[in-house]
């Protein structure tokens, strides 16, 4: 009988050998590309005007969709407008609430506990369940985070489970367990030097060659091999001793390979030009490239105002956030047009720094397409209006997904759940189904991640599961 080598993998439980392998010679042994997952994360939110586009046609009450492939810059909202060359390369996803942040909040009025907006949404985002409540402390994460789970459940030999980068004077929001914030790196050198913190110097005198660098940054598969050897062989008949045998030497087939097998575009070198936004998705690209993780997570900054084209005397938060959305203020703030404008045009700063990162994506050669297309990259608002709303939240996400998402699209989903607050009174799905989502694309067959249930104002159940189909590209 003869095996092939994932059928050899599969039976000798070795998987995560494979996961070693860098993404071409993956992709050449396993017929398909590597799967790869960008957080970004952006504080505050939208101002809805902004980034909202009308469905014509499309029922209030029901899912309803339009395709962006025929869109022109003009025709993209203001905020999604730099994107425009990624549209067929986008799914934007309006109607989801912080359904978990909700039910938090209303508990919390019951119960007692830091019920400020900001540190329930650093604390819930991407944990999408209640937060720690901690005595004459802020709350923090209550569960482990989105990112984490995926990268602790995904991770192989060879490479970093996850890498957390952006602004440390924001927030935590990924958490590898409740109370547990993952360490961020906050300067682009730092962050460079952990990377590269595998590589060794030669035996030989002299800098090391490219090949040499990316060598040195992943142990021995065959060591590896090794190891799993020396602990099967003792428990395994003839037969079986023999298809052992005949995996290790595919293995070392593979090993050898890798000194020709890298991808030209993974260069080991730190661009810090630009400004502090910048340099990051060049490392995350780098990262990527060089499958030094498949799981990264970034905390976008608040620039100060003179970035995006505001005084340098005013503040983001105390002069413009507040008061951005008309009828819906917040901290006793009164709307202005001017709050308005800021919101928006700070928005479409975070956009263009979100188009630089699919564009450093893009610009590296995979298989048959790019990078991009064999990653999906997720851009998630703090809250969903920068006056502390929780309904209606801002979700995107871009790239290829490995043709598990339904591309091209902007989508809305109906408000048709009662809230667990008093307002708004209707509310749409949790966020926490997209999350969902996000882990079966990525081959895992969770049903729910983080809160499952919640009750409404009126008492009645509320469910938080399950992913969302609609999203998916069919069969």
């Amino acid at each position: 009988m003869r095996f092939d080598r994932r059928q050899l993998l599969k039976a000798l439980g070795m998987t995560a050998l494979a996961s070693a392998l860098p993404p071409v010679l993956r992709a050449r042994a396993e017929g398909t590309a590597p799967s790869r997952i960008v957080f970004f994360i952006q504080p505050h939110g939208h101002v809805p005007n902004a980034w909202n586009m009308p469905i014509p046609g499309g029922p209030a009450e029901t899912f309803a969709q339009r395709s962006l492939l025929g869109f022109s810059p003009e025709d993209f909202s203001t905020v999604l407008r730099p994107l425009h060359a990624f549209r067929d390369r986008l799914l934007v996803v309006e109607g989801l609430s912080h359904l978990s942040v909700l039910s938090d909040l209303s508990l919390i009025r019951k119960e007692g506990g830091d019920d400020n907006n900001h540190t329930l949404s650093f604390a819930g985002l991407l944990t999408a369940g209640r937060a720690l409540q901690r005595p004459g402390n802020y709350c923090t994460g209550g569960g482990r985070s989105i990112d984490q789970e995926i990268a602790k459940r995904t991770h192989g030999a060879g490479r970093f489970a996850s890498r957390v980068y952006g602004d440390q004077s924001i927030a935590n929001f990924s958490y590898l367990d409740a109370g547990k914030p993952t360490p961020l790196v906050s300067e682009p050198a730092t962050a460079f030097a952990d990377l590269t913190s595998a590589v060794t110097a030669p035996v030989s005198q002299g800098p090391l060659t490219r090949q040499e660098r990316l060598r040195a940054l992943r142990g021995s598969v065959l060591d590896a091999v090794a190891q799993e050897y020396q602990s099967l062989a003792p428990k395994l008949g003839p037969e079986d001793r023999h298809k052992l045998d005949a995996h290790r030497d595919l293995v070392r087939d593979l090993e050898v390979s890798l000194s020709v097998g890298m991808p030209a575009q993974c260069t080991l070198e730190l661009d810090a030009t630009g400004d502090h936004v910048t340099p990051f998705m060049r490392l995350i690209r780098m990262a990527l490239a060089c499958d030094l993780t498949r799981v990264v997570t970034y905390v976008a900054p608040v620039p100060q105002c003179p970035e995006f084209g505001f005084p340098a005397e005013a503040d983001v938060h105390a002069n413009y956030a507040h008061g951005s959305v008309a009828g819906s203020t917040s901290c006793g703030q009164t709307y202005t047009p001017l709050a308005e404008q800021a919101m928006t045009d700070l928005g479409s700063w975070y956009a263009r720094h979100f188009a630089h990162l699919l564009e450093e994506l893009d610009s590296v050669p995979e298989g048959s397409g790019t990078l991009l297309d064999h990653t999906t990259v997720v851009w998630l608002t703090e809250l969903a209006t920068p006056t502390h709303q929780h309904a209606d939240v801002f979700s995107l996400i871009a790239g290829g997904t490995n043709g598990f998402f339904d591309m091209g699209r902007y989508v809305r989903y109906p408000r048709t759940l009662k809230n667990p607050e008093p307002q708004p009174a209707l509310i749409g799905p949790a966020q926490n189904r997209l999350f969902v989502s996000l882990m079966q694309s990525l081959g895992l067959t969770d049903q729910s991640f983080g809160m499952t249930d919640a009750l409404a104002s009126d008492g009645s159940s509320l469910s938080l599961a399950g992913a969302l189909p609609e999203l998916h590209r069919r069969a």
